[in-house]
């Protein structure tokens, strides 16, 4: 009998060797399988549950995996790689307040493991706890200081509390361990652009991990003489960055002999009907024959632009005569929400209901540009009679630019709307999160070097809005004067 007990044990502990191995090459779908087999058995053995969380974290099963794990954490209460386990699930579910309770449970065990601080930093940020994930990262560069990734995420935290001397040091002790680091030199580019250095933020802006890479077999520009010589440049990136980069298009023009824009499809008919390049193709069209090719948004740092010589001649961009507007009051677009797909929406985004001040300001007529309108929004948008949706009749930027051309001012957050008002020459008044966009750098008061006709509303404190709203509602209450 005890022989019996002894070989029984032997074939689960082989097994579940078995299983880790598997788990260790990769193999999770075989290793769930082998953990599966053993589950009947009906051992209390905390390793196996373990191991069966993990897998099913490993197979993006996370619901799953949490029971297993809790049983686990249950058998072996002093086990921090359970309680870490529980972490990378949470914070997998986007469930990230129970992902920092694990991860902190985990610490509390393992005290001196700096990959817990690393997933303790990575589950405080989402939530906005950007002093708690700074600590975290600097105890986990403490622990292990040429831990890279530690680093990097220091780096970008310190970026979000707008501390970017510190944040530019913390990407150098990242990229002193790993010079390839492409989210770090990325990370470094954005801090170098919202303090102010152009120069040296464009050389790193193009290891942005973002770029659409395009390869042709003819030469990528890099700024040599383009005499006879036509350009294809192509707008990678988003609408507002596009709108931006038109600036530099007379200036390019005026060295070619042709230049060819590639877009995306809702900025075409904008920029041919400003006539921004020879020609203007949207994204999967045939390309016409050229010389060379670079990105627009590239352009900025190969005409190697600073603070002081970015081009802000306004209007650069055209407006069609569109419907006409009622005359009288003062008419005033807004716009008060961007794409939730960007990863900084939640910064930077409205609800209607914020608004409400600057909405009950007496004698303005205001006109919502905004498109789509949030569905927490569709309902609440009808209950203002002076509000009128425009955004329902906008096929594409250039109905956009029609509409702002009859108003007299716009109101919005950091959209390619407000950049279309500014290349418009229309007075846009912009309400700028914390930690702005670099576009807007860290500190330059109300004016930017963008566009001269553009006011900013900064955000003193992270998450804020109520103050930046009332700001703009005592503004409003004087507008036009200034």
């Amino acid at each position: 009998m005890l022989l019996r007990q002894q070989n029984t044990m032997d074939a689960f502990e082989n097994n579940l060797r078995l299983a880790f191995e598997a788990h260790n090459r990769g193999d999770h779908t075989g290793a769930e399988a082998l953990c599966r087999k053993l589950l009947p058995d009906g051992r209390a053995d905390s390793r196996l549950y373990f191991l069966l969380g993990m897998v099913l974290h490993k197979l993006g099963r996370d619901t799953e995996a949490v029971a297993p794990l809790l049983h686990a954490a249950s058998l072996a209460p002093r086990d921090a790689a359970i309680f870490n386990g529980l972490g990378c699930v949470y914070h997998s579910l986007k469930d990230y307040p129970r992902a920092v309770k694990y991860f902190q449970q985990a610490i509390a065990l393992k005290p001196h493991l700096a990959d817990l601080y690393y997933s303790l930093g990575n589950a405080h940020f989402p939530m906005g706890q950007i002093e708690a994930a700074v600590a975290a990262f600097r105890r986990s560069v403490e622990l292990n200081p040429q831990d890279a990734p530690s680093w990097n995420n220091l780096g970008r935290t310190l970026k979000e509390l707008n501390q970017l001397e510190e944040s530019l040091a913390a990407y150098d002790r990242a990229l002193a361990i790993q010079p390839d680091y492409v989210l770090a030199h990325y990370g470094r580019a954005l801090s170098l652009l919202a303090s102010g250095n152009l120069a040296a933020g464009f050389r790193e802006y193009e290891w942005r991990p973002q770029r659409i890479p395009r390869e042709f077999p003819q030469p990528r520009w890099r700024g040599e003489s383009l005499a006879g010589r036509t350009l294809f440049l192509h707008a990678e990136q988003g609408f507002g960055d596009a709108i931006l980069a038109a600036r530099y298009l007379p200036e390019l023009r005026a060295r070619a002999a042709r230049v060819i824009l590639e877009c995306r499809p809702e900025l075409k008919r904008l920029f041919t009907f400003a006539n921004c390049a020879d020609a203007v193709i949207a994204y999967g069209e045939p390309i016409p024959p050229f010389d060379c090719f670079t990105s627009l948004i590239s352009v900025a740092g190969i005409l190697e632009v600073t603070l002081e010589t970015i081009p802000n001649r306004v209007p650069y961009l055209a407006a069609p005569l569109a419907e006409k507007l009622p005359a009288g009051h003062p008419k005033v677009g807004l716009v008060w929400a961007g794409n939730p797909g960007h990863n900084d929406d939640a910064q930077r985004s409205l609800s209607l209901t914020d608004l409400t001040p600057v909405l009950q300001s007496p004698g303005i007529a205001f006109y919502s540009l905004q498109v789509p309108v949030p569905e927490r929004d569709e309902s609440l948008l009808t209950t203002f009679p002076n509000v009128a949706n425009l955004g329902v009749r906008f096929t594409d930027f250039l109905d956009t630019a029609g509409a702002i051309a009859q108003l007299d001012l716009v109101i919005a957050v950091d959209t390619a709307v407000a950049h279309l008002a500014g290349a418009l020459g229309k007075p846009v008044w912009l309400l700028v999160q914390h930690s702005p966009d670099w576009r807007w750098f860290r500190q330059c008061g109300e004016r930017t070097p963008w566009y001269p006709t553009m006011r900013l509303f900064r955000q003193a404190n992270r998450g804020q809005w109520a103050p930046v709203i009332a700001d703009v509602a005592v503004a409003l209450r004087q507008f036009p004067s200034p």
